[in-house]
Formats: structure tokens, C-alpha cells, sequence
């Protein structure tokens, strides 16, 4: 019964034993607060997916300490990027606007593993420190940002014996945000643009991906 029971337990350990963490993730962003604005009714301001968006988040992560088997904290770096593509109307034209946040970010991350099936809750904060670009018909704008954004996800080991990959889901949002500016007419535009970096950028995201660790 114990030699039957070893197995099971090392199953559980050799994920936590690992002291490298690589991971890819497809981000759904979304937040913009650029609704399909109506000018005095008649005419749209923007069109487009401005309030979502597309990217990619790169991770790596390394243990600092694990606590048993079923509890670690570890500590890493990433780069992500996040894009929005849509149009803006000026007069009778639409000139297309890409929304674009991108940089990297310092992070600590907890898992706690269920034991035996091989699937762990996680938590963490990570700060990121991004650009946020608005492209206009070759016109461009940014600001620098700096936010710590909370994530909260769960992962699945698949069963391996070299390496251990897994699959990996989370819900990520910044710890403070600020209120959106409401557009009315065509000059609210700059406006808005002037507010982003403080609450105007990509706000909350899902995250699905894959990761290995060894």
C-alpha cells in the first residue's frame, strides 16, 4: 500500500520542486471606454474594437521558497502587449487609430496545489510598467504608465516526466483605476486623449496559456 501511495505523492512534488516557470498567454483585454459615440446624434465618432483587444503576455517566474508540498511563492519578469484597432471620424473621413499598451513587469506569484489531480489556485501582483500609444493616421501620442495589477488564476498540470507543462487561465485587473471621460462631440476626443495613462488604458483582462516548468 505505501509503494502504491509513493507515486502519487511524487506526482504532486515534482511540479513544486521545479525552479523555473516559462509561460505564454493570449490576453482578452478590455476597458477602453470608448463607447460608439453618436455626435448630436447623427454621427459616430469612433468605430471599431477600441473597448477590446489583442496581445500577449511572456513570463518568467523563479522560486523563492515553497512551504510542504502543496504551497510556493515565486518571483519573475514579463513582457506584454496589448492592442486595439478601430477608426476615428474627422469630418466626412474615418482614419484608422490603434490603441497600444506594451512593456514589462516585475511580479510575485503564490500557487496552492490540490493534492493528486494536478491543479493549483494562483494568485499574485504583478507592476507593470508600460507605454500607451494612440496611432492616428501616422500621428502618434503616449504616456508612460505604472500600475500594479492583481492576478487571479488557476492552472493544470499535464502528466510528464522530463519536463512539466501545463495549461494556465487567469483574471487580471489593476489594483486602481480612475473614472472613464465621456464623449459628447468631436473635440471630447482630445480630451480623452489627454486622460489617458491615469485610468483610460486597458483595465481588466482574461488570460488563457500554456507554460512548462522545470
Amino acid at each position: 500500500m505505501r509503494l502504491a501511495v509513493l507515486p502519487a505523492l511524487l506526482a504532486t512534488a515534482l511540479p513544486l520542486s521545479a525552479q523555473w516557470d516559462l509561460r505564454l498567454e493570449l490576453p482578452r483585454p478590455s476597458g477602453q471606454n470608448l463607447p460608439q459615440t453618436l455626435i448630436s446624434g447623427t454621427g459616430q465618432l469612433v468605430a471599431g474594437d477600441f473597448d477590446t483587444g489583442k496581445g500577449f503576455i511572456a513570463t518568467v517566474n523563479h522560486q523563492i521558497f515553497q512551504v510542504g508540498p502543496l504551497l510556493k511563492l515565486e518571483g519573475g519578469l514579463e513582457y506584454s502587449q496589448f492592442k486595439a484597432d478601430g477608426s476615428l471620424a474627422t469630418g466626412a473621413t474615418a482614419q484608422g487609430t490603434a490603441l497600444k499598451q506594451q512593456g514589462v513587469g516585475v511580479g510575485l506569484n503564490a500557487q496552492v496545489w490540490v493534492p493528486f489531480v494536478g491543479l493549483a489556485g494562483e494568485i499574485g501582483l504583478i507592476q507593470r510598467f508600460q507605454r500607451y500609444t494612440v496611432d492616428t493616421a501616422g500621428a502618434s501620442s503616449a504616456k508612460d504608465l505604472s500600475r500594479t495589477w492583481l492576478r487571479v488564476g488557476a492552472r493544470w498540470r499535464i502528466p510528464s516526466v522530463l519536463i512539466h507543462p501545463y495549461l494556465a487561465a487567469s483574471y487580471q485587473q489593476p489594483v486602481s483605476k480612475d473614472h472613464p471621460v465621456q464623449l459628447s462631440s468631436a473635440s471630447d476626443l482630445g480630451a480623452y486623449f489627454t486622460a489617458q495613462g491615469s485610468g483610460q488604458e486597458f483595465e481588466r483582462m482574461w488570460t488563457f496559456g500554456v507554460g512548462v516548468t522545470f
